[in-house]
C-alpha cells in the first residue's frame, strides 16, 4: 500500500512538473489580452488519464497554476486553478465513462462523453471570463479571449487524444489509470 501512495505522489510530482513546462516553454502570445496561449492543458489531460480524474485533474491544476505564478501572471493563479481543476474533472468523467462502457459496445455513449468534454471547454472558457468580467469590472473586454481559450483547448485536446491513444496500444498502457480498465 505505502510503495502505491509514494508511486501516486511520484507522478503526481511529475505531471505537474510537467504542466509546468508545457505551460511556460510553449508560449503562443496573445497580443489582444497580452496573455499567451500553452500546451499545459495536454499535460492536464494525460495526467488524467494517468492518475485518474481527481488526482490528475489536481497535479494539472495545480501545475499550471503554479506556472502562472511563475511566469509573471500570479494575478490569474485562483482563476486557473478552478478552471483546470473542473475541465480535468469532466474530461475524467468523460474518458471514464468511455473506457468502462466501450465505445464499440455502448455507441450512444460517445456523443455523451463529447458532450462532457465540450462541457469542459465551456467550464474553464467560462471560468477565466467570469474572473476576467470581475478583474476589469467589464462584461464585454474579456470576451476577446474566449477564442483563444478554445483554441488552446482543442488543440490540446486533440494531442492528448493521441498521445493517450498511442500509450493505451502499448505496453506503457501499465502506466496508465485508464489503461488498467482496458482489456
Amino acid at each position: 500500500m505505502r510503495e502505491s501512495k509514494v508511486k501516486v505522489l511520484t507522478y503526481s510530482a511529475l505531471m505537474m512538473g510537467l504542466a509546468i513546462v508545457a505551460t511556460m516553454m510553449i508560449r503562443i502570445p496573445v497580443p489582444a489580452t497580452q496573455g499567451y496561449v500553452h500546451l499545459g492543458d495536454t499535460v492536464l489531460i494525460l495526467s488524467v488519464l494517468i492518475l485518474g480524474k481527481k488526482k490528475g485533474a489536481l497535479a494539472g491544476a495545480l501545475g499550471q497554476a503554479a506556472a502562472d505564478i511563475l511566469g509573471g501572471y500570479a494575478i490569474f493563479a485562483p482563476a486557473t486553478f478552478v478552471a483546470k481543476i473542473l475541465m480535468g474533472l469532466l474530461i475524467g468523467v468523460a474518458v471514464e465513462k468511455m473506457f468502462e462502457y466501450g465505445t464499440g459496445k455502448n455507441r450512444k455513449l460517445v456523443p455523451a462523453a463529447i458532450f462532457m468534454i465540450v462541457l469542459s471547454c465551456v467550464s474553464m472558457a467560462g471560468t477565466y471570463y467570469l474572473f476576467e468580467c470581475a478583474m476589469y469590472g467589464s462584461f464585454v473586454v474579456p470576451l476577446v479571449e474566449i477564442p483563444a481559450n478554445i483554441i488552446q483547448f482543442s488543440v490540446s485536446a486533440v494531442l492528448a487524444a493521441a498521445v493517450g491513444g498511442l500509450l493505451v496500444k502499448t505496453p506503457a498502457r501499465a502506466w496508465l489509470y485508464i489503461g488498467k480498465q482496458v482489456k
